[in-house]
């Protein structure tokens, strides 16, 4: 018996057979990690509120308001009223919300742990201590979104005239930055009122609503004193004073104490010190 010869399939059964047979890979996300999110796409995480809270915007300002925009996580957790641990633990939250709207690869620890503070910081071991430093895409989108929580007053010192602190060679810490902390300046105001503590000039009760709040802010920690992890408690560190008092305690090196400048004034006679100070 002569043998059935094999059927040779037509093309469209082979094509038909193919398509069945093909399993669809689906198009996956295009993933990032956590240093390529840009400058314009943290412009928009600032600015949706179901990712940022006020507790994470007050981070990055509490930052910004640093020399090189970097300064120990403990201290931050300081200004802000908190502890390292609460810290950490909305750093984490805060990455865990902005990696549901955007793919990101977390920096791995371990199998099942991953790093977020990353997502925001550059970061390194100093002493004891742990350094974060905004990243410069941060940096563009809260001056972009004017977010940075600066305040500026038209008679505040220029940054030229600040004193420095060299310590072994290695870093410099410019106290004046302490002074322009806002965070750090809103917690010594809250505390000891918007009141000079050399003159008790009242700028509210001269000026009325325009003057409510405003006041300078003295570092009063000696610079001899500021070690290499040296962090403001802003009600021990931080004093408030008037714009004239500020200038006469930076009007020498090393600054005038608050007493002894109270001391000079108490050796002028009252009726010069009637007048609301005006800082020429």
């Amino acid at each position: 018996m002569e043998e059935a010869k094999a059927r040779v399939p037509s093309s469209l059964e082979l094509t038909k057979r193919n398509t069945e047979s093909a399993v669809i890979q689906p198009i996956e996300p295009v993933r990032k990690t956590v240093s390529e999110l840009t400058s314009l796409e943290w412009t928009e995480i600032l600015q949706k509120d179901k990712i940022t809270t006020e507790f994470n915007l007050s981070i990055f300002q509490t930052l910004y308001s640093f020399e090189d925009h970097k300064t120990y996580a403990s201290q931050i957790a300081i200004i802000l009223g908190t502890n390292h641990q609460h810290l950490n633990l909305e750093v984490g939250r805060y990455a865990k919300r902005i990696a549901e709207f955007y793919e990101i690869d977390f920096t791995a620890r371990s199998a099942r742990e991953f790093k977020f503070w990353d997502l925001f910081f550059n970061g390194w071991d100093e002493g004891t201590k742990f350094v974060w430093q905004l990243r410069p895409e941060i940096v563009e989108a809260l001056e972009a979104t004017g977010l940075t929580g600066e305040e500026h007053f038209l008679d505040e010192f220029s940054l030229n005239n600040h004193e420095e602190l060299f310590e072994g060679l290695k870093r410099t810490i410019t106290v004046n930055s302490y002074e322009r902390n806002p965070k750090a300046r809103q917690l010594c105001v809250k505390h000891w009122k918007a009141i000079c503590a050399v003159c008790s000039f009242d700028f509210e009760k001269t000026y009325g609503e325009i003057g409510r709040g405003f006041i300078h802010v003295h570092h009063v920690t000696p610079v001899s004193t500021i070690g290499k992890s040296y962090q403001i408690d802003p009600i021990k560190d931080l004093i408030p004073v008037c714009p004239n008092c500020h200038a006469m305690i930076h009007s020498q090196g090393p600054p005038l104490s608050i007493n002894d400048l109270k001391s000079k004034l108490n050796q002028e006679p009252i009726g010069k010190i009637t007048k609301a100070p005006c800082k020429s």
